[in-house]
């Protein structure tokens, strides 16, 4: 695609339309998609931590609000001496791996990457902090290189997790008395930076990573299947600790690595007589119901959020998942499509998942069912995600559409697991936090949004902070077709301009386009360039477009000079023309 071509078009083509016209002159065109926006109708409150990271470098990009410490490695990490093993990701390799990047000052002391972790949130004014615990049961001693099957655990290249120690707890962990202890480990982070209602204190705690894996990631401690019944001894066991030690911090669990793990525990071997006994229909519902009778012998809530990761299994016209074709329109619509699993009944991807039934497709609403059915009152998270295409704008539009949906389904906490060049990603969440580079976000509370169009989504929203503006964020998934659409606000509010931003073309940076700058009637017009994401921020008379927004528009202008007499429906005939047509 020659998106350097196409984007000089689209910016023209919005300069012109924009400039001081905020509806279609005379009728809108035929092809006008239009989008009705009720700021009255609340669908819900959005979660800020759905906009959330596993990747702290990540954050010189992107402006998160919330951050994970997770992955294979945690599993058999030793906080008493800051060692972690690879597991299959590295030839089970011991080292120091997990401080390599933090800062000196907590290199040298037990918890070094929690300690790390909490001060990272703080100077990004991330509120909320997620910590994976070690429930694996051994961790790496200090022997470091690589381990092989002779010193599989037990051996001395591990340590034995114990949830709680017999005699008084230390804030100077004894590293010879052949055991790690995470009581020990919660009350010295208590200590040091506090419990979940400080400011500085890590907020909620992960129940280990990907337990259902552990007998390929993890072979050398974790010999053989791992039964369901296990993983929920070892899960109530787990969050009983930490509840008693920070009754106020979230418990995340179990962790599940895909669908597979989500549908039978990864044919764990006492999986098929627990469904047929209970009559459960995945591996989610057991494991809801068995942490709520867990919760009420002891007393208390165990679980706060069930906790899964997801990665698209569907498959490019080239076969591949996640593929990087990108002069393959195929490829690129199966990415752009692949959200739709979670939450479209009538879209099946090219993937193993549908091939073997997909039961369990949309994903979203069979999971609501579960928690409604076995745990109400059980958030969910999504604590690793990607689509891929981070260095694609394609891969924008998935994530921006994602974000989307988590925002529509009531999804508490998300963090996108980052690969290489994945700016495109992160510019697509901060589209939903920081689209102006003031940080600005979208609103607080999810509005309704009207549209037919299958080929643009919407996701309007309002502030509770600023009832007086809606925010608006419109997909265009058409590779090659911009949309011309028509924006009304149903509302007795009088709205009279609005800032634009967009992400498109061959850049990964948000550009603040020309502003709608008089908006009569509620109602006004604009063309959204094709594969993007543009966000409208619609404002009262009261609400001037501010200084910055302005002087970026300037710039805009100037950049990008206004081709007068060009408007209404002569204007998108034209806009036709220049993008319209397909190009290899």
């Amino acid at each position: 695609m020659d998106f350097k071509k196409i984007s000089a078009a689209v910016t023209v083509v919005l300069t012109a339309f924009s400039m001081g016209q905020s509806v279609f002159a005379e009728q809108p065109p035929a092809s006008v998609s239009k989008i009705t926006v009720t700021p009255s109708e609340q669908l819900g409150k959005i979660s800020p931590y759905i906009y959330g990271v596993n990747n702290g470098a990540d954050l010189n990009s992107v402006s998160a609000k919330s951050i994970r410490l997770g992955g294979n490695r945690m599993s058999a990490y030793n906080w008493e001496n800051n060692m972690s093993n690879a597991g299959s990701d590295y030839y089970h390799t011991s080292d120091m791996y997990l401080i390599t990047d933090i800062p000196d000052e907590f290199k040298r002391v037990p918890g070094g990457p929690a300690l790390a972790l909490s001060s990272e949130a703080q100077t990004h004014n991330i509120p909320y902090t997620l910590l994976t615990l070690q429930m694996l049961g051994y961790v790496t001693s200090s022997k470091r290189g690589r381990v092989t099957a002779e010193n599989a655990a037990p051996s001395d290249y591990w340590v034995e997790v114990r949830n709680r120690k017999d005699s008084e707890l230390s804030l100077e962990p004894d590293k010879n008395d052949g055991a790690v202890y995470t009581d020990e480990y919660l009350n010295y982070l208590s200590d040091k930076i506090g419990k979940s209602d400080s400011a500085t204190g890590i907020k909620a705690f992960a129940l280990d990573n990907e337990p259902a894996l552990w007998k390929h990631t993890h072979s050398l401690v974790q010999h053989g299947d791992l039964s369901c019944s296990e993983l929920i001894v070892k899960s109530a066991e787990l969050a009983s600790v930490v509840k008693e030690a920070d009754p106020g911090a979230e418990v995340f669990g179990p962790s599940l690595f895909g669908y597979s793990a989500f549908d039978s525990f990864a044919g764990a071997p006492d999986w098929q007589k627990l469904k047929a006994d209970n009559g459960y229909r995945w591996f989610i519902d057991y494991y809801l119901d068995e942490m709520k009778k867990a919760g009420n012998s002891s007393g208390k809530r165990l679980l706060d959020v069930l906790d899964i990761h997801y990665y698209t299994e569907a498959k490019g016209e080239c076969g591949e998942r996640s593929c990087s074709h990108y002069d393959n329109d195929g490829c690129i619509k199966a990415r752009l499509d692949s959200v739709r699993s979670l939450y479209d009944e009538n879209y099946r991807e090219n993937s193993w998942i549908t091939d073997t039934g997909a039961e369990f497709f949309p994903m979203l609403p069979n999971i609501q069912q579960s928690i409604d059915n076995y745990y109400p009152g059980t958030k969910l998270a999504f604590t690793e995600y990607n689509f891929g295409g981070g260095d694609h704008i394609s891969g924008a539009v998935a994530e921006a559409d994602m974000l989307g949906i988590f925002a529509e389904y009531g999804v508490y906490f998300a963090a996108i697991w980052s690969f290489e060049n994945n700016q495109y990603q992160l510019s697509a969440i901060n589209m939903f936090t920081n689209y102006d580079g003031n940080g600005s976000g979208f609103g607080d509370t999810l509005v309704k949004s009207e549209y037919e169009n299958g080929d643009i989504s919407v996701y309007s929203s309002t502030d509770s902070e600023n009832d007086g503006t809606v925010k608006i964020i419109v997909t265009n998934r058409s590779l090659y077709d911009e949309m011309p659409v028509e924006i009304s606000i149903s509302s007795d509010n009088a709205y009279e301009n609005a800032e634009v931003y967009s992400l498109y073309g061959d850049s990964a940076e948000i550009r603040a386009m020309p502003a709608v700058e008089k908006i009569e009637g509620n109602s006004f017009g604009y063309v959204i360039p094709p594969l993007s994401v543009t966000e409208f921020v619609v404002k009262k008379p009261a609400e001037n477009v501010s200084e910055s927004n302005s002087a970026e528009v300037s710039k805009t202008k100037k950049a990008f000079p206004v081709i007068a007499g060009i408007a209404g429906v002569g204007m998108i005939a034209a806009a036709a023309i220049l993008i319209g047509k397909k190009r290899k």
